[in-house]
């Protein structure tokens, strides 16, 4: 039993020894940390609160120590210490952290008005008080600021505009503060932050947007009157422009814009009929989408632009052709699925601008055969859904083949046509 007795001593001795020794991590459990506590009353608050931003709110502080003096009082939000220019105390000087002294590191009860932060959103305010010895105890509430945004008089609704490409178009904005002054002006086309800001201005070419967002100017952080003007894209279709007045809080208010960029086709049906039937036919004017003949004595009178070839032979063999070729200097392309650039996606429905057309014809397949004569290109055997795409000068226009009436009895074989223009 002596033997045991002497053994444990000499571990509680050991034991002693190694928590002398230890690190500074090991807490006196009989240390008491100050008590702080959040008072309420009218006119105090005392838990989360919702705020507009520049406003203020008062907090009553009450602590008292506990086995140590206080020492200091920290007041934060966000994790950073509050600057001292957002305090004010209810007795006294002030500071951040706020040293406690005399009377007040034993017992405090002080009374803080704090300007809540500028920008909308919540944030922790917590108020910690430390002892001389480095314990802390603290209390913490959510402010959640909140404010009224931008006000947009004009437009007072999102409108849409027709436009070329490449063209200028406007539209007057009247905007006034909300809770802040205006702080900039941002560009989204179709929800994406427009990346080339000098293709926007601020009431006049001279002055186009040196960023995106562009910083309002001074004169018109509590209210303009402004036309933004837009440069539209290079490329033909319908863009959504967003306009966003954006708040030195920010907060923002927008409007939309809907630019159908591009000259809209226009479509038509033609027939195309045999050649080598009676006079008058073989040619389609694809403006109006009239048949013509191909041959007359006054060659201004022959509008078509584009033909059939009618025949194989006019003695001994009726047998139509069918294939096209261009007239009065009209180049016709194949548009084929996949090929030059051609998406396997394509489809003529799809083309809505001109300027689509015009951009299909570089992209277009070559005629490979060539006319008797030899002096014309021409197409393979017309099919049903075969697309083409015809210049004549500056214009263009694009064809598919809805139908291909073939006859046995006369040369009344024709095709027919959607056309767009």
């Amino acid at each position: 039993m002596r033997n045991v007795f002497k053994i444990s001593f000499s571990f509680l001795i050991l034991s002693l020894f190694l928590v002398s020794c230890g690190e500074d991590s090991i807490i006196n459990p009989t240390v008491n940390p100050p008590v702080v506590n959040l008072a309420s009353g009218t006119g105090i608050t005392s838990g989360d609160a919702t705020l507009n931003i520049g406003e203020s709110f008062t907090v009553q502080i009450t602590a008292s120590k506990g086995t140590n003096p206080m020492k200091s009082l920290t007041i934060e939000d966000a994790g950073s210490k509050i600057d001292i220019s957002r305090l004010t105390f209810s007795t006294g000087g002030g500071g951040n952290p706020l040293l406690l002294t005399g009377a007040t590191s034993s017992a405090l009860d002080i009374k803080i008005t704090i300007k809540v932060h500028t920008d909308v959103s919540t944030k922790a305010y917590k108020f910690t008080v430390a002892d001389d010895a480095g314990n802390q105890s603290g209390k913490t509430i959510n402010i959640t600021t909140k404010g009224t945004p931008p006000i947009i008089t004009e437009p007072s609704v999102d409108h849409k505009v027709d436009v070329n490409v490449n063209a200028l178009f406007s539209t007057k904005f009247k905007v006034a503060k909300g809770t802040a002054p205006l702080q900039s002006i941002e560009v989204l086309i179709d929800d994406v932050r427009a990346k080339d800001s000098t293709r926007f201005f601020y009431q006049e070419l001279t002055k186009p947007f040196n960023a995106n967002p562009f910083t309002i100017p001074v004169a018109d952080k509590d209210n303009l009157e402004k036309d933004i003007i837009i440069r539209a894209p290079l490329t033909p279709g319908i863009y959504k422009y967003t306009i966003k007045f954006i708040d030195a809080t920010g907060l923002s208010s927008s409007k939309n814009i809907t630019a159908t960029v591009g000259k809209k086709v226009t479509m038509l049906q033609g027939i195309l009929l045999n050649q080598s039937g009676p006079d008058g036919q073989g040619g389609l004017d694809l403006d109006t989408g009239k048949s013509t003949g191909t041959v007359s004595s006054d060659p201004s009178a022959i509008t078509a632009e584009i033909r059939d070839e009618g025949i194989l032979n006019l003695t001994n063999d009726p047998t139509w052709k069918q294939q096209i070729s261009g007239m009065n200097g009209s180049l016709i392309k194949y548009i084929i699925k996949g090929k030059n650039g051609i998406p396997e996606t394509f489809k003529f429905e799809d083309v809505t601008f001109s300027e689509q057309i015009a951009s299909l014809f570089t992209n277009g397949t070559n005629f490979t055969q060539k006319s008797t004569s030899g002096n014309r290109d021409v197409s393979d055997k017309v099919a049903v859904g075969d697309v083409f795409v015809v210049k004549n000068g500056d214009k263009h226009f694009l064809l598919i083949v809805k139908n291909v009436k073939i006859t046995t009895t006369d040369n009344l074989d024709s095709y027919t046509f959607d056309v767009k223009l």
